[in-house]
């Protein structure tokens, strides 16, 4: 069993980051630029297929903000602690918590590299050469462990005393 916490420092490259983000938007990585170059060039002719572009590019802003970081920078630092039922992230400065509970995937979607999945949307690539297979264990048996109806019962009373919370400090 893996020792809690432990931290993970690394940088993805390009190549890291989007393989996996082509491989969990499936046949749509295709389909949603192609539609979006069809809007934009009939732009040119009707302001409603501009107003259409706009749409699209709402919709699939994920998608296209993907593409956008993987274009503008070249590799992107990670800092990550994982403890008992927590993952941290640090982004601008801040340090950011998924609960591992609430994990709904961790696969190995380009080679070398696993992307953990949360049911929040939230995706974190780890290169295979940095996380040993304790870590990745640890990972996984806490992702086990919210399918449980202990598990589900325990977010739950988590989301019972959050919301208690919330509340206490309005």
């Amino acid at each position: 069993m893996a020792v809690v916490p432990f931290e993970l420092r690394y940088s993805l490259s390009r190549w890291q980051r989007l393989a996996p983000h082509l491989r969990l938007w499936g046949p749509l990585s295709v389909l949603v630029p192609c539609v979006m170059a069809v809007l934009v060039a009939s732009a040119l002719v009707t302001w409603w297929a501009g107003l259409g572009a706009v749409v699209w590019a709402l919709l699939f802003r994920n998608f296209f903000c993907g593409l956008a970081d993987v274009a503008l920078r070249r590799s992107a630092p990670m800092d990550l602690r994982i403890e008992e039922n927590g993952l941290g992230f640090l982004a601008n400065g801040e340090r950011w918590w998924l609960f591992l509970d609430g994990l709904t995937g961790i696969d190995q979607l380009a080679a070398g590299v696993w992307t953990l999945q949360h049911w929040n949307g939230s995706v974190v690539h780890i290169p295979a050469a940095v996380i040993s297979d304790e870590q990745l264990a640890h990972l996984r048996t806490a992702m086990a462990r919210g399918r449980t109806p202990e598990g589900v019962q325990a977010v739950i009373e988590r989301g019972r005393r959050l919301a208690e919370m919330e509340r206490g400090g309005q």
